[in-house]
């Protein structure tokens, strides 16, 4: 499908959806109205129809997932993950397959050589886009108006913890996974931080280099899971003794991609936010 400007129908069709989450859909004399065929906007701003209600649902994300059952599809959705989402999207019977927005152009390019349903990317950049994503899904699927109840209660949670955060300092904060890896804010655990009060301490993805971490001025220390380091682990270090995230032990543990978009994102990033703000804070 041809790309279309973003941000303009993403604002309209989430509104429509809003609307009608609102006032209702009146029946037609002969009963509900068909919401088929669906048209939505994806992650990566581009169309994405179907053309009648889904029998076979194949999900790649789990905050997609997460929302599908929300919306009372999950007798229909069929998980997989990013390598094996091309082989469960072939079944002739795939109506709808839904991605993380990362999947690498590679992966995307054999999934859609693989199954002739229309592939839905699903993300957010920034993460305030979250509940439009979450309108957007729920449109492809002829769910429009519960998708877009559940991204009004997001929107809620969203805008309560910025209002929060707006009175409170920034927190320094270094994001390490597995391999002794420091994750940027452009990363999906660097946006949640970010969403949460945290400030990454790293520009970018990067091996990690002890020696300069003392003159970081860590307050906060998030390890990704699986494989981030612990704080006993962290202690025997002896360059990492003075690191105010390692002597307070300050390491707070999340998911190694991100909290999911899903209806409950608003309550994992307060408590993100609960855990990095508990950190005592480097003067200056």
């Amino acid at each position: 499908m041809g790309r279309v400007p973003r941000r303009a129908l993403l604002a309209a069709i989430v509104l429509m959806a809003l609307v009608l989450a609102g006032c209702g859909i009146k029946d037609e004399p002969t009963g509900a109205v068909d919401p088929f065929p669906t048209s939505a906007i994806d992650a990566a701003g581009e169309a994405v129809a179907v053309t009648a209600e889904p029998v076979r649902i194949v999900s790649a994300d789990p905050g997609a997932t997460a929302i599908l059952r929300d919306l009372g599809l999950g007798d229909v959705t069929t998980e997989a993950t990013t390598s094996t989402v091309a082989a469960a999207a072939a079944d002739p019977l795939t109506a709808l397959v839904v991605v993380p927005l990362s999947l690498d152009a590679a992966a995307l390019q054999q999934l859609r050589a693989s199954t002739g349903a229309p592939v839905f990317r699903y993300g957010a950049d920034p993460l305030a886009e979250a509940p439009a994503i979450v309108t957007q899904l729920g449109v492809s699927v002829g769910r429009g108006p519960q998708a877009a109840t559940i991204a009004k209660a997001m929107t809620s949670g969203l805008d309560a913890l910025a209002e929060r955060l707006a009175g409170e300092p920034r927190v320094r904060t270094l994001i390490e996974g597995a391999g002794f890896i420091g994750y940027g804010p452009g990363s999906s655990a660097g946006m949640d931080v970010a969403a949460a009060g945290g400030e990454n301490v790293l520009a970018m993805d990067q091996p990690i280099d002890i020696a300069a971490l003392p003159g970081l001025q860590i307050d906060a220390w998030v390890s990704l899971q699986p494989g981030g380091s612990s704080l006993t682990s962290l202690q025997r270090f002896p360059e990492l003794t003075d690191v105010p995230a390692v002597a307070e032990s300050r390491i707070i543990s999340m998911p190694r991609g991100g909290f999911p978009i899903d209806a409950a994102l608003p309550g994992a990033l307060q408590a993100l936010a609960d855990d990095l703000h508990a950190a005592p804070l480097t003067a200056g």
